[in-house]
């Protein structure tokens, strides 16, 4: 992938990140993805080979890449998001407790996943910076 394809690749991810802040661990759609995971973690490690080999390595930038491709493992199918848990939907229910438990049960599955997933990635990007000297 050449440079200018990948600057225009994180440029549109970073506007969903903005747009779309995590506010919890339950996951995010991942059809808010402007392209798909795979194009978008290619898109961040040629800019950061570029950022990291710049003559003056812009540090924030670098920061904010890596950050970038972590949270890549926060964008789950959809139908794997876990919504924000609604109190009066909860109050209207027959079984308030049980309901509630459920949600937590799910919130931890997935949460537990994106720890998973975040793991691999940072993996992943440790052996790309020892492969490419940053």
């Amino acid at each position: 992938m050449d440079l200018e394809s990948a600057i225009k690749i994180v440029k549109e991810y970073g506007n969903v990140l903005r747009e779309q802040p995590i506010e919890n661990v339950q996951g995010r759609f991942m059809s808010l993805l402007p392209y798909g995971k795979e194009t978008i973690n290619e898109a961040i490690k040629v800019e950061l080979v570029y950022t990291g080999t710049a003559a003056q390595r812009d540090e924030n930038l670098f920061r904010t890449l890596q950050l970038g491709f972590l949270q890549l493992a926060s964008f789950l199918p959809d139908h794997e998001v876990v919504p924000t848990f609604n109190v009066g939907n909860a109050l209207e229910s027959d079984d308030v407790c049980h309901n509630y438990f459920k949600y937590l049960d799910r919130c931890e599955k997935i949460s537990r996943h994106i720890l998973e997933q975040t793991s691999v990635l940072v993996d992943e990007l440790d052996k790309f910076f020892q492969d490419n000297g940053l």
